[in-house]
């Protein structure tokens, strides 16, 4: 991935569910070590990218929360967390670049 980039992040929960479906403090991310190994550090809340967070998509069925990643990133490993007031929480590992 781009560092820098706006990353769209899609998700479905089985239906429309409403707009109120993250949990408190979610989505967050982190620095996760790299094939080559850089240390974890803690983890931070994300940004979003524009105005709005997450959008709903009936047609598709299909939640987006657009991520606005960091240009400071290139070269690191971030872990991305989507936690739900369900008590569910979804991963996703990504690898920044120039």
């Amino acid at each position: 991935m781009k560092a820098g980039a706006a990353v769209p992040i899609k998700f479905g929960v089985g239906g429309n569910r409403g707009l109120d479906i993250l949990a408190a403090g979610a989505p967050s991310s982190s620095v996760i070590a790299c094939p080559g190994g850089t240390a974890p550090d803690e983890v931070e809340q994300t940004v979003a990218a524009g105005g709005s967070s997450l959008s709903y998509a009936a047609g598709s069925d299909t939640y987006t929360y657009v991520w606005k990643t960091q240009k400071d990133w290139a070269g690191r490993c971030r872990q991305f967390t989507l936690g739900l007031n369900d008590g569910t929480t979804h991963t996703a590992l990504f690898d920044f670049r120039k």
